[in-house]
């Protein structure tokens, strides 16, 4: 496995390295390559990652506290079985990536872009997603409970069944997302038939 020494690395290649179950902490790469890289079960403490290139690699089973993933391009990369603490991915791309189960806990994912993401029943709440791009994205039965969806590019979503109570939500994603059986607070009922252009009143009496 290959011992990393230094505290910064940009520009280094890599690719298919074997940094599997390994323990990282307060570490930066910019602009490196990790694609086909094996980083199955490695831990991460305050370790940041900008514009790094995943393809392919295997994050599964992985734990991150307090990292980030600035700018990332993860593609067909498998995520699943890991937990994200307090970790930030803002601009990241996931594409045909494997992710679920995936526990994300206090996070921003501002920016991200997950369009046809499979996250359905996974818990999302208190998240940032300001203006991520969720198109054809399936959060169907995904708990959104208090998750900023502000600005979210929300086409074809499909959000059947998720628990939106308390989530910030434009009048894009009333109009735009599938939302049979999900659950609002009667504010955002309020939203979502004035965003579909309802009159919400008692009948005039003659």
């Amino acid at each position: 496995m290959l011992d990393l020494t230094e505290s910064v690395y940009e520009g280094e290649d890599f690719t298919e390295v074997d940094l599997r179950s390994a323990s990282l902490t307060s570490i930066t790469f910019i602009d490196c390559d990790f694609a086909g890289a094996t980083l199955a079960g490695a831990r991460t403490t305050r370790v940041s990652f900008e514009r790094c290139d995943f393809t392919t690699a295997e994050l599964y089973g992985t734990g991150h506290q307090g990292s980030s993933f600035v700018a990332c391009t993860f593609d067909r990369t498998a995520w699943h079985s890991s937990t994200l603490t307090g970790c930030r991915l803002t601009g990241s791309t996931f594409t045909d990536c494997r992710l679920v189960p995936l526990t994300l806990i206090d996070c921003d994912l501002t920016l991200v872009s997950l369009a046809g993401a499979r996250l359905a029943k996974t818990d999302l709440s208190g998240l940032r997603l300001r203006e991520a791009n969720l198109t054809g994205a399936d959060l169907s039965s995904c708990v959104l409970r208090g998750t900023d969806l502000s600005g979210v590019r929300s086409a074809g979503l499909d959000l059947s069944g998720a628990d939106l109570r308390g989530a910030a939500v434009d009048a894009a994603l009333w109009v735009g997302a599938k939302l049979r059986g999900a659950s609002v607070e009667v504010d955002q009922a309020v939203l979502f038939a004035a965003a579909h252009g309802l009159l919400i009143g008692s009948p005039e009496r003659e």
